[in-house]
């Protein structure tokens, strides 16, 4: 009876891929917006939205953002954009994160035997 050890790093790198892309779409949303550039922002926002995310309350800066684009309404897609940028600034400066697994972890490894 052996024991055999897998790792789940790929999960753990397309998860890391999926982040960065919605970064960079985020990004090319908010310089999108930044130039006044409509088509640009709707073309950045169908790519952010269908990248993987849950889909937003129809609530959020985020889904406001959307409804704004979708109306050709700029002025209140970069109002949405402001305010989510607002948000995010004005959270509380967190402690930094720890890398270190819990003690319970298997740190990314399934044992089995």
């Amino acid at each position: 009876m052996g024991m055999r050890i897998s790792s789940n790093t790929g999960a753990g790198s397309s998860g890391a891929a999926a982040w960065q892309q919605r970064q960079q779409d985020f990004k090319a949303l908010a310089r999108a917006l930044q130039a006044g550039d409509l088509s640009t922002a709707k073309t950045a926002y169908t790519a952010l939205a269908g990248s993987g995310r849950p889909a937003a309350s129809s609530t959020s800066p985020l889904a406001q953002l959307g409804q704004a684009l979708q109306a050709g309404d700029l002025a209140g897609a970069q109002k949405a954009m402001a305010s989510m940028r607002g948000h995010h600034r004005a959270a509380p400066a967190a402690a930094p994160v720890s890398t270190t697994p819990p003690a319970n972890s298997t740190g990314g490894l399934h044992l089995t035997a």
